[in-house]
């Protein structure tokens, strides 16, 4: 649309089951690789399921710098969310006080906050009274502390805002980000998503809601779009982005690995904890005029798609409804499989894949997939090799409580020229 600001990426960072940059996270995607393994934080012999795909502790490390003892007193969606924010500003080449720190802002989704932090403060309190509790307790675990500390520690002086909307914070951190960038209420923003939500506490709740994928299998678990599909695993991690007006990262001569182009929100659930496939296509519907595109434009799409049955088949539905009858149907895909589900952090991992689709031409097939419900057939998830010109990607997100979000990141203008093919890797 003429007037419009375009808004690009040229900064990413990323801590997650799969490593902790974005050449290895790519890389790691696209061998095939999994992240889920037998849960090592603690003991879940008591559990259903067993497995979860953890960041390895030795993987990332917090920088010296201002703030560093509190960050590391924090829970870990804050440890997560710092390294991720420092490797995106160092990889776009940001110094934040040099940027006339006033015309940025910081964005960051964050599902459930410090929860391995409170619950290791309660049981410390039950065990040895209230005299026992940190004074540091409440700013270890309150969900604005990641992108708190962020802005303390580099001197952020615009807006912060932490958005909680389950599954889908960090969709719609990145999607309010880009608005602003793009409606000029400020040149650059750092956004993205976090979470560390690997507590007994967790395991305890969504196995009462019969959500955990059973057992200890790591090699074929978790199954998104399976017609053997049987819950999720739980999974950890951040990833954040430098996001900025188009021109601007131009005339600074930055890397560019996508365009965020459309990004769509609405509210709508079949129950609390289930998307409706009414909903899911609105929500689609918004992104695509959002970015001025239509279903033909979509080349890939990044689904929610956890491994929970009724919810992956409501997404199918919907993407059904909307690309069945299309002559090409767009490659649809799930990074479940191989990182678990990261909650806040879920949409802005699938946004590293979707620059990682457009910049090398690559896309990642589901893990796990070996059996699609015959309903579902005319979809492309096993698209056999297929060649295809990967321009734009769509992302899918949904949380409790009737959250829907999406966005298109699509290849810049400077590369859509190329026209490059990729093939869905085995």
């Amino acid at each position: 649309m003429p007037g419009r600001r375009k808004v690009v990426i040229t900064g990413a960072g990323l801590v997650s089951p799969l490593g902790t940059s974005l050449p290895e996270f790519w890389r790691r995607l696209e061998a095939g690789e999994s992240g889920v393994a037998p849960l090592a934080r603690f003991d879940s012999r008591r559990f259903s399921c067993r497995l979860a795909a953890e960041v390895n502790p030795n993987s990332y490390r917090i920088s010296p710098g201002p703030y560093t003892q509190e960050i590391k007193r924090a829970g870990k969606f804050v440890h997560y969310a710092v390294v991720a924010a420092q490797d995106a500003l160092c990889d776009g080449g940001i110094d934040v006080a040099a940027e006339e720190p006033e015309t940025s802002a910081l964005f960051l989704g964050v599902s459930t906050g410090g929860l391995d932090e409170m619950e290791s403060a309660v049981l410390r309190q039950e065990a040895k009274g209230p005299g026992k509790i940190s004074p540091f307790q409440i700013t270890s675990m309150l969900p604005n502390m990641a992108a708190s500390l962020i802005a303390l520690r580099y001197g952020f002086k615009g807006p912060q805002y932490t958005i909680s909307g389950a599954c889908a914070s960090g969709c719609q951190a990145l999607g309010q980000a880009f608005h602003g960038i793009r409606n000029g209420q400020f040149t650059w923003a750092l956004a993205g998503g976090t979470d560390g939500v690997l507590t007994p506490i967790s395991f305890s709740s969504f196995q009462a809601m019969h959500m955990l994928s059973p057992g200890d299998n790591a090699a074929a678990t978790p199954r998104p779009f399976d017609s053997a599909s049987n819950g999720i695993v739980l999974g950890e991690g951040a990833a954040v982005f430098v996001l900025e007006e188009s021109s601007r990262a131009e005339d600074r001569g930055a890397r560019i690995y996508g365009e965020l182009t459309g990004y769509g929100t609405c509210s709508g659930g079949e129950r609390i904890a289930l998307q409706s496939t009414c909903d899911l296509i609105r929500c689609i519907q918004h992104t695509l005029k959002d970015a001025c595109l239509e279903l033909k434009d979509i080349d890939c799409v990044y689904a929610q798609a956890a491994g929970i049955k009724q919810g992956d088949e409501s997404e199918l539905e919907a993407l059904q409804i909307l690309f069945g009858a299309n002559e090409t149907c767009p490659l649809i895909t799930s990074i479940k499989g191989h990182i678990g589900h990261t909650f806040a952090a879920s949409a802005p991992l699938n946004l590293a894949a979707a620059a990682g689709a457009l910049t090398r031409q690559r896309v990642s097939r589901t893990l796990n997939l070996t059996s699609v419900c015959p309903k579902y057939a005319g979809l492309n998830l096993e698209p056999n090799g297929d060649l295809h010109n990967v321009r734009n990607c769509l992302i899918n997100t949904y949380g409790f409580g009737g959250v829907n979000a999406s966005l298109v990141v699509s290849r810049h203008k400077e590369d859509r020229s190329q026209a490059p093919v990729t093939r869905y890797l085995d």
